[in-house]
């Protein structure tokens, strides 16, 4: 059962309109007699955490799961929840947060690597789905998988030999697009930012079950890091490179990378590319958004960290304009620099809210201890509270990874890929 840590709640008096606004219980007898297709309306409406707590009423909410009707209905009518997932090296399971500040656990569909450079990790999400690469060299595996229902689906194996690559991931409730880029084996002992290889699965396409389009070239003297991951907005992906720091945008309608310089590009720390919502103006469509800490000792303003966003940014050399959206106040910076300590922060944005976790001190464990919540929309900084699973289920590892993900019941786009049946249903764990 989901059982959520909260923060605790602040002394002082109720505020006057809590009476007004208390749950009122309604008569067992009326919910008895609603019709079977009201109710189960009424549950499509719950959040999957909510309806996962609902399903161990009885048995037929249980077996919703397996219905058809009732996940289609569940993916239109359930409210969207920007959740983040904190990837732990070598564990068998997530670490869940939402923006209000609860941790949950959620068990992993795949087997957790043996050793180095062996079995899967996570590299992208998107709509519910977890995108895991193979950690062997050579041509890539990689697994889509909705941890919710276990469900798991191969995309077919990479065409270009690689070590560590950057991967993509933006799917649809009808569509998979994945970009694998960077660390081409050029033999095998050498490795070069060369290529970047998509696959595009789409219900309207022949095959509907995808296929690997032709290999695009990256820029020149590209420096990927695979942490990073990739943003994707209004049909791009977004990625950094390193030495010097620069902004690379690829056009999958064109299939074709471009280069554009970000902001203060000496002067960047810990950059990170992110997609945020539509914020305080309210838009609705998604933004690139890059997110850093600024430091330089001359600088007239103190050292803070940054958020950005990119307006017409399409490449080509046009190079679009980054604007300034928000900044770290500075009592709150004082706290997150200690906490970071210097070794830099991972950074992932989902909707109107950004995350930003400190690194892990060496021998401190993996598990993030300094987690900081941006609602863009409210233009508000607040810590979330620590996490309660430090050391739960043999946590090891170098550090860890965030990812922007949303926890869904219906993932029909996995089904473009020969997946296999759930084997069971893993909830969300207290």
């Amino acid at each position: 059962m989901m059982n959520p840590h909260h923060q605790p709640l602040p002394s002082g008096h109720p505020h006057p309109s809590a009476a007004a606004t208390a749950p009122v219980e309604m008569d067992p007898r009326v919910w008895r007699r609603l019709p079977q297709p009201l109710l189960d309306r009424v549950l499509a409406c719950l959040p999957t955490p909510s309806f996962l707590r609902a399903r161990a009423a009885c048995r037929r909410f249980y077996h919703l799961i397996y219905s058809s009707p009732f996940l289609h209905s569940h993916l239109l009518l359930s409210p969207h929840l920007p959740f983040f997932a904190f990837v732990i090296p070598s564990a068998d399971h997530l670490l869940l947060l939402d923006p209000n500040g609860h941790w949950f656990l959620l068990p992993l569909p795949i087997p957790v690597p043996a050793a180095a450079g062996g079995g899967f990790s996570a590299a992208a999400a998107s709509a519910g789905l977890l995108a895991f690469l193979s950690g062997a060299s050579g041509h890539k595996t990689l697994l889509l998988a909705n941890p919710i229902t276990r469900l798991l689906a191969a995309v077919p194996l990479g065409p270009t030999q690689r070590l560590s690559p950057t991967v993509g991931l933006a799917a649809g409730p009808t569509s998979i697009i994945a970009v694998v880029a960077g660390d081409d084996l050029v033999s095998p002992f050498a490795v070069k930012n060369i290529s970047a290889d998509t696959f595009v699965a789409d219900a309207a396409s022949v095959p509907s079950s995808g296929f690997w389009a032709p290999s695009s070239l990256l820029p020149r003297l590209s420096s990927l890091d695979p942490r990073a991951g990739m943003a994707f907005a209004s049909g791009r992906f977004y990625c950094m490179s390193s030495s010097p720091f620069a902004v690379l945008v690829f056009d999958v309608a064109a299939n074709v990378w471009s280069k554009v310089q970000p902001p203060m590009r000496r002067f960047l720390r810990s950059p990170a590319l992110v997609e945020l919502g539509g914020g305080r103006e309210g838009s609705g469509s998604p933004r690139v958004g890059l997110v850093a800490s600024v430091e330089k000792s001359r600088l007239s303003v103190p050292r803070s960290v940054r958020v950005w966003t990119l307006r017409g940014g399409s490449g080509q050399g046009s190079g679009g304009a980054w604007s300034e959206v928000a900044r770290m106040p500075q009592d709150v910076h004082a706290q997150f620099a200690a906490a970071e300590g210097g070794r830099g922060f991972e950074c992932a944005a989902h909707g109107d809210f950004v995350v930003l976790a400190a690194r892990c001190a060496p021998g401190a464990g993996p598990v993030p201890a300094s987690v900081l919540v941006f609602d863009s929309r409210r233009d508000e900084w607040r810590w979330a509270p620590p996490c309660p699973y430090v050391g739960v289920g043999g946590v090891g590892g170098p550090g860890f990874r965030v990812l922007a993900y949303e926890p869904r019941l219906a993932t029909p786009a996995i089904g473009l890929l020969d997946a296999t049946t759930p084997v069971a249903l893993h909830g969300m764990h207290g």
